[in-house]
């Protein structure tokens, strides 16, 4: 790991973040004013579970995993979160400890911003205590969706799920590239790379055809059908 000071292009992508972008400008330079910057190689290891945790992350690049481990090793994915997303914000509610591990998908940038000074500028500020109990609430139903998809849908039928998301409104016809490995995309669901392969296979009579991370789809109503 790699530490660095925070510069424009960094700066740009904090205050357009979903965390930012609602808040006074002197709101956001105040927590700015202590931001450091770390880089990461792929699979690095953020944070473990458990593990005190005492700043909160922002993807400045890259991607970036939480997931959990089993008794026997196995690993269940939580959330995939990509450049502009926030993470790690729990611990500073539930004694500082990491709730999850937390991985490097890709070379990746983070903004570290110190949790302590954050939790204390949310006392004493409401529009920063607003941001954070509204990114608690987007991580929470994030957590409810996967969990209904989990317990509601088929495979093929999360994998229909996650493509139809990408599909504009109004298109019958649409192709577009994974933004990522599609080992990344099988986490995310919930699946084990082979179940996913196999929902891809099952996905075809839909016309949904897959060249590497190219997803095309020839017929909307067939795959909203599925």
């Amino acid at each position: 790991m790699k530490t660095l000071r925070l510069n424009s292009n960094d700066r740009a992508v904090l205050l357009g973040s979903c965390f930012f972008e609602k808040l006074p400008a002197a709101a956001s330079s105040a927590i700015l004013d202590d931001v450091v910057v770390s880089t990461h190689e792929e699979h690095d290891i953020l944070f473990g579970q458990g593990e005190a945790l005492d700043q909160v992350f922002l993807v400045l690049s890259g991607l970036v995993r939480l997931y959990r481990l089993g008794k026997d090793g196995r690993e269940a994915d939580i959330a995939v979160f990509p450049k502009g997303e926030l993470f790690g914000e729990s611990a500073m509610f539930l004694g500082n400890r990491a709730t999850a591990n937390a991985q490097a998908i890709e070379t990746t940038m983070l903004a570290r911003i110190d949790s302590r000074r954050l939790r204390k500028l949310a006392e004493q500020t409401p529009e920063i205590a607003d941001a954070l109990m509204q990114l608690l609430c987007r991580h929470a139903q994030m957590a409810e969706d996967c969990l209904a998809e989990d317990r509601l849908l088929t495979a093929p039928q999360r994998v229909a799920s996650y493509i139809l998301g990408n599909c504009p409104d109004g298109i019958t016809n649409f192709s577009f590239r994974l933004p990522f490995q599609k080992n990344v995309l099988a986490g995310k669901l919930g699946l084990a790379p082979e179940a996913l392969s196999r929902a891809f296979s099952a996905l075809r009579r839909s016309g949904v055809t897959v060249k590497g991370r190219v997803i095309e789809i020839h017929d909307r109503q067939a795959l909203e059908r599925f």
